[in-house]
């Protein structure tokens, strides 16, 4: 006999044992643009996914990790996390749990238990248009408003011709007005780039938990819905090699506690299962500027849309600060800021970063970025040497493809320029100014 459906949740984990409930329509704002909803499969798989990914990031955002004082080892960032999540297919996913705990455990650097129970639908309505009809054939494409977002797209339509569908995940009304706004910008500029599909998801608990490492898992879950309606088999996103491996900025840092949001890892995850979702064993998610630094893809930019570099955003709490809606988005301090500073400067484009100051956690960031960089410098002072690059930073294994010699060909290249980058006069005097 079916069971019948339900829309509570419950969670706990090994820190927070006692069992909690919140309601996904109640407790959770998950928009899903209608364009994109109703070109779904019909056995609502991926409206499935879509749940799964917000009702994990609402656990993740509601359960604390360890106090910050108390974090002297890697182990003790880690959580055993249990969860039940409704959704329309729970056989299903009960059999494929395993594929969605992977990427989770990966981003979060936790460990996940999910159970899977019986749903209710999500409310949609059949198109009577076709893609073609609606103009929604073409690449599908990440969109965060961030500095690499804006140039990568802006160079994928220079340099392919593909016309390009924009997404996008937004938590709250400043990040979606940001985007919209850049995304109008580019728009008015370059007409290929079709259409902006705006999902939103708004977690409405307390939120006591501020890492909220399963957002890369929501932001490339939109991306596959997106891909899924628009009947294409790949999902372009654009981040440059040292941001998309993210390597530990010192010996302190382990796991996820440097975010792996897009790392090749990630996307490697969530193509397993995107291709579970699909049943096409052929979907890719590809970072079409893996092999390029942040000031290599700011180069490739036209000067005429040095207004939509200046209008992105490249900040750990450029959405979330509480300085008012007149400050500055950009604190100037943490590592997102410092390396956009140093790319914009690396590519001799006077575009400021108007700065506003950042929480006291993040004043170490340029300095320990410095010692990254020097310890690059010292791997490289006599070519290319894996065996010392691994000892030196570990983490740069779980690339699946580092074991290719190829890929350790990208590696080296791409770390050898953004260390010497560190060196040009422009990047100097940038730092120097403090």
């Amino acid at each position: 006999m079916p069971r019948e459906a339900t829309t509570r949740v419950t969670y706990s984990s090994d820190l927070e044992p006692e069992l909690r409930a919140f309601d996904q329509d109640t407790n959770i704002l998950k928009v899903v643009p209608e364009l994109i909803i109703d070109y779904l499969d019909d056995d609502h798989l991926a409206a499935d996914l879509w749940m799964i990914a917000a009702t994990a990031f609402a656990v993740d955002r509601n359960l604390r990790r360890p106090a910050l004082n108390s974090w002297h080892r890697g182990q003790e960032w880690h959580r055993t996390i249990s969860t039940t999540i409704p959704v329309q297919n729970p056989a299903w996913w009960s059999r494929r749990a395993a594929d969605v705990e992977a990427p989770l455990n990966w981003l979060t650097a936790d460990t996940w238990r999910i159970e899977f129970t019986q749903g209710g639908p999500v409310p949609n309505q059949p198109s009577l248009f076709s893609n073609a009809e609606l103009q929604l054939e073409g690449a599908t494409a990440l969109f965060s408003g961030g500095l690499d977002s804006v140039c990568g797209i802006i160079a994928d339509l220079n340099e392919s011709g593909d016309p390009i569908h924009a997404v996008s995940v937004s938590t709250n009304n400043r990040m979606e007005n940001q985007q919209k706004g850049v995304y109008d910008t580019l728009r008015s500029a370059d007409t290929r780039l079709r259409s902006w599909s705006p999902f939103r998801l708004q977690v409405r608990l307390g939120n006591r938990e501020s890492t909220a490492r399963s957002r890369g898992f929501v932001f490339l879950t939109a991306g596959v819905l997106s891909a899924i309606a628009r009947g294409t088999n790949s999902l372009r996103l654009y981040e440059n090699g040292p941001g998309a491996l993210n390597l530990a900025l010192s010996r302190g840092q382990v796991g996820a506690q440097a975010a792996k949001a897009v790392h090749p890892k990630t996307l490697r995850y969530m193509e397993h299962l995107a291709r579970a979702v699909t049943g096409d064993s052929g979907f890719r998610i590809e970072n079409r500027t893996f092999e390029r630094t942040k000031a290599e893809m700011v180069r490739r930019v036209p000067t005429y849309y040095d207004g939509a570099l200046a209008a992105s955003v490249s900040c750990d709490t450029g959405f979330s600060h509480h300085e008012g809606g007149n400050a500055p988005a950009h604190c100037g301090r943490c590592s997102s800021c410092v390396l956009r500073r140093q790319a914009l400067a690396a590519a001799e484009r006077n575009i400021p970063t108007p700065v506003r100051g950042g929480p006291q956690r993040k004043d170490d960031h340029p300095r320990l970025m410095a010692w990254q960089v020097a310890r690059l410098r010292h791997v490289l002072r006599d070519g290319f040497d894996w065996a010392r690059m691994v000892r030196e930073f570990p983490d740069i294994v779980c690339d699946p493809g580092s074991f290719l010699p190829e890929r350790r060909e990208v590696l080296l290249r791409v770390f050898t320029e953004y260390a010497d980058e560190w060196n040009l006069p422009a990047v100097i005097e940038e730092f120097a100014e403090g």
